[in-house]
């Protein structure tokens, strides 16, 4: 059985399990957005405490820290 929506595959790195394939596509479509949404959200909180981090290291240095850690 193949996905018919080749993002959510793209999305969770590997083949979605049977009981994923199982479910309609409307179910599946819906499934794609939660996952993206999700995604999108851990991005901003991440990038959020991210900052708030920043907060704490003496601004003579942040730079260098932002890169350091790739930011």
């Amino acid at each position: 059985m193949s996905d018919p929506e080749p993002s959510l595959h793209e999305l969770l790195g590997a083949d979605p399990p049977a009981t994923v394939l199982a479910l309609d596509d409307a179910v599946r479509a819906d499934l794609v957005e939660i996952i993206i949404a999700a995604r999108r959200q851990q991005t901003r909180s991440l990038t959020e405490a991210f900052e708030a981090t920043l907060e704490h290291v003496p601004f003579p240095v942040r730079g260098i820290v932002k890169r350091v850690l790739g930011r």
